[in-house]
């Protein structure tokens, strides 16, 4: 493992918390199959908005019922981006509390995070990619959907470097 030159440590604060949600918020609606999900909400939307200014004036109680659907589909969009960064707001200060000290080591074969919630040591070839925001490095499990954040303060660009060669 990782020798003490090589760990970093960190004060979890509350603007750090909302910069780490901010950036696995926008890489959880960035993904290729939430993209996907999106645009084909916005081209439902955007038919049923054609569709209703066509059928408009020739069928008003028809038309008047189809006014909701865009709205429906436009609080659809809304609602399922609110619930992202909710739920990933509740994942990153139930692993990060605000006050509590977040340690990192980079190790050869593992990255080890020390928390007040405990240590994890994971190695990289458990991750598929890596992603690195502003203020969090976002790394996705392989295999699945999980993503582990780490606080961006705590790599210097090699250790970013470093990871990525490794993952």
């Amino acid at each position: 493992m990782a020798h003490d030159d090589n760990a970093h440590s960190i004060l979890i604060d509350s603007d750090l918390q909302r910069g780490m949600v901010t950036d696995a918020t926008l890489f959880a609606v960035t993904r290729p199959l939430a993209v996907i999900a999106y645009t084909a909400l916005v081209a439902a939307l955007i038919i049923n908005i054609i569709v209703l200014t066509v059928v408009g004036d020739s069928v008003g109680e028809r038309a008047s019922t189809l006014a909701w659907t865009p709205l429906a589909i436009a609080a659809l969009i809304v609602a399922s981006m609110m619930f992202t960064r909710a739920s990933v707001r509740r994942a990153i200060t139930t692993a990060m509390p605000t006050g509590t000290r977040v340690r990192l080591q980079l190790g050869d074969e593992n990255i080890r995070v020390i928390s007040k919630r405990g240590v994890s040591t994971m190695p990289y070839s458990t991750f598929k990619t890596m992603r690195v925001g502003r203020h969090a490095a976002l790394l996705l499990l392989r295999g699945g959907s999980v993503v582990t954040a780490i606080p961006r303060a705590l790599l210097s660009d090699a250790d970013i470097t470093r990871m990525r060669s490794k993952i």
